[in-house]
Formats: structure tokens, sequence, C-alpha cells
């Protein structure tokens, strides 16, 4: 793996992380000074995720970061609309943490191997 590219997968693990956390932690005060943290962390792993996929060679990784983009911005959308209170907010303690999982032994190890 190109060191760039697992750069790149390291700024995507972090805003997984950072989004699991701000879902699991009730203390955190994600809406007051115009933070929106899960609205955040939604767009950056959006955007991580469509500018590795340009960088990945693997077309198995390449679908996984397609994949993950898409549904990346269908939740930042469902979480606007819980801004604009015209939705709910949705769980993504799950979701985050399982994504987290498909990119982590990959980026750590720098192979060129599927897992899963």
């Amino acid at each position: 793996m190109k060191p760039i590219v697992k750069w790149q997968y390291e700024q995507l693990l972090k805003e997984l992380l950072l989004l699991q956390d701000h879902q699991t932690d009730p203390g955190c005060p994600c809406a007051t000074g115009g933070e929106m943290c899960t609205r955040k962390h939604l767009l950056a792993i959006e955007a991580y995720a469509q500018e590795t996929m340009a960088m990945e060679e693997d077309g198995y990784y390449k679908e996984k970061l397609n994949t993950l983009a898409e549904e990346a911005r269908s939740h930042r959308k469902e979480e606007e609309e819980a801004l604009r209170r015209e939705g709910e907010h949705e769980n993504l303690v799950d979701w985050s943490r399982n994504w987290r999982k498909v990119f982590e032994d990959y980026s750590l190890s720098g192979r060129e191997e599927k897992n899963g």
C-alpha cells in the first residue's frame, strides 16, 4: 500500500472512531456552539471515502469505499433533516464500528488482501 493511501485510511478510521465516540457519549454537547458533530464527521467520512477510492488500486476496497461514501451521504442527509427538526437523529454506533472493522486490519498491515 502506498504511504498516501495508508494515510487516507488512517484519517478515515479516525473519523469513524470520532463519530462512534460522539454517538456513545450522551454527555457530548454536540449541538452547542454550532458544532453539529455527527454531521461534521459524516461529511469527513464521505469525503475521505471518495478521495481514497480514487487512489485505491484494489477493486474490493474501492467498491467498499464507494458504498461507505454513499451510506455516509445518506446518513448525513438524515442528520441534516434532524437538525432542521424534520426528522429523527439516527443511532450510528454500530454503523461506524462495523465500517471501521472493514478497513482496520487492511490499513494497519498495508496488505493487499481481502478480509471477509
